[in-house]
């Protein structure tokens, strides 16, 4: 599998998100990913500041420095999808939720088929129309899915042929959505499960949901794009966009155990964990991998969740 940072702030205000691939690597990633039986190939962090400096920080069409995280996504695209052509599977490790749209679009290009789930607090589906803030970290779902049009500054290389259609694509676990964004979701075709469904059918129908959705028949690949502020605060205190009522510990772990157990996961972006918000695990439970070395609770979610997706089970 290769593993890539992709350490991009600028899609949002809040400054340490961008700290979160070394965080993962020194609370031991590489170790967790060769017990389950992965090979492991560290990409390294790409060069973001040195896309952000090429570019700038004008907010163009209702986005904030728009041409610099376009920049500095395209190479973020650019690395999905030579990794993904290798026939490996791709984990990427933001920085922020920009990149959601440059990883889906990387494994777009070499898997026209791919479905995706996305696992949010926030929809992430405001366009530089809608958006009350300007941050592109909310409006990286609906770019991917072409709501955007073409000819963003930066963002040349998106083009019609790698964006993914609506059905193809599910949310769980929203809670927190701009008006406009529930008007945009409402008329699209995409499957939105927000907490209310959780609570309401459990997260094993939710998911089982989902999977038929983009994924009827069982034979497409799927990409997961996991926010860590859809799991509750108590659980990942390390984000910049905390939300109460999100998923707790097991139902989080559930998502990432069912699209493993499916055989059709082939890449996942974990994102928005930010270290200098963090807190220190509270304390060592029986069980607890020694091979997780880290101090902070959030970046060990994040590890625990990608073992998860990468085949760690129970029995």
């Amino acid at each position: 599998m290769s593993f890539i940072g992709a350490p991009l702030a600028g899609g949002q205000p809040i400054p340490g998100v961008e700290k979160a691939p070394q965080a993962m690597r020194d609370g031991g990633i590489a170790n967790i990913i060769h017990s389950l039986g992965w090979d492991f190939h560290d990409v390294g962090d790409l060069d973001v500041k040195g896309a952000i400096a090429a570019g700038s920080s004008e907010m163009v069409q209702g986005v904030k420095n728009c041409e610099q995280v376009g920049f500095a996504n395209k190479l973020v695209h650019d690395a999905v999808k030579c990794e993904a052509a290798k026939g490996n599977f791709v984990l990427t490790v933001g920085g922020d939720h920009s990149i959601g749209s440059a990883t889906i679009t990387g494994m777009k290009a070499v898997y026209n088929d791919l479905s995706v789930i996305w696992v949010d607090a926030h929809g992430d589906c405001n366009t530089g129309n809608t958006s009350p803030s300007g941050n592109y970290h909310g409006m990286s779902a609906s770019h991917a899915m072409g709501w955007f049009g073409l000819g963003l500054p930066g963002f040349e290389w998106l083009q019609q042929d790698v964006t993914i259609s609506d059905s193809r694509l599910a949310f769980i676990a929203l809670r927190d959505i701009d008006e406009n964004e529930k008007k945009l979701l409402r008329s699209s075709g995409v499957a939105a499960f927000p907490m209310y469904d959780i609570d309401r059918w459990g997260i094993g129908s939710v998911i089982d949901m989902a999977l038929h959705r983009v994924n009827p028949h069982g034979n497409r690949p799927i990409h997961l794009s996991f926010d860590i502020d859809s799991c509750d605060p108590t659980i990942a205190p390390g984000t910049g966009t905390c939300s109460r009522g999100g998923l707790n510990f097991r139902e989080s772990h559930y998502i990432c155990e069912t699209l493993a157990l499916t055989n059709n996961l082939c890449s996942m972006d974990i994102v928005e964990i930010n270290p200098d918000l963090d807190t220190q695990v509270p304390g060592r439970m029986h069980g607890d991998s020694e091979l997780i070395t880290t101090p902070l609770q959030t970046v060990r979610l994040g590890q625990e969740l990608v073992s998860s997706a990468l085949g760690r089970s129970i029995l």
